[in-house]
């Protein structure tokens, strides 16, 4: 039996492929319509109630009406409406849903290694012996929460 989401995902994705379907390799990047196709499939699961399920229709069928035609992306402010849109429904798949990109942590934990790292190298004297331990102390939390997260069926 198919639900409401599954009938309203599936005509989505439909709508999402005609629009994008003249699009370059480049464009479809820009767009990232693999992304877009991969969170409408995780959010009938990863939502939290009906009504964060209704807003999230609400906001991808405002991405998909929004997403600029070949020509469309030369005009600056119909492709800034696009990333806009386009950055607030990552960000609440992030925020909201916990739903991430694979390497997020790892991106994240490295950054913060390096930046923890460096004191203990100077404490240490040696700047050069702290970045390396801040890397590998970094790839480690970032790649065991990045595993606890694909476990988890969040990662998109």
């Amino acid at each position: 039996m198919e639900t409401t989401y599954t009938i309203w995902k599936e005509k989505t994705i439909r709508s999402l492929d005609d629009k994008t379907a003249s699009f370059s390799e480049t464009l479809h990047k820009k767009v990232e319509t693999d992304y877009l196709k991969r969170l409408l499939e995780k959010m009938a699961t990863h939502a939290a109630s009906p009504e964060d399920l209704r807003d999230f229709q609400q906001q991808m069928d405002a991405l998909v009406a929004a997403i600029p035609s070949i020509t469309g992306f030369q005009d600056k402010k119909l492709r800034r409406d696009f990333i806009k849109k386009k950055a607030k429904i990552k960000n609440t798949a992030t925020s909201k849903h916990k739903l991430v990109n694979k390497g997020y942590y790892i991106g994240i934990w490295i950054a913060l290694g390096v930046a923890l790292g460096m004191p203990w190298g100077v404490a240490f004297g040696n700047v050069a012996l702290g970045l390396p331990i801040g890397i590998a102390i970094g790839v480690a939390v970032g790649s065991s929460l990045d595993a606890k997260a694909a476990k988890e069926g969040r990662v998109l």
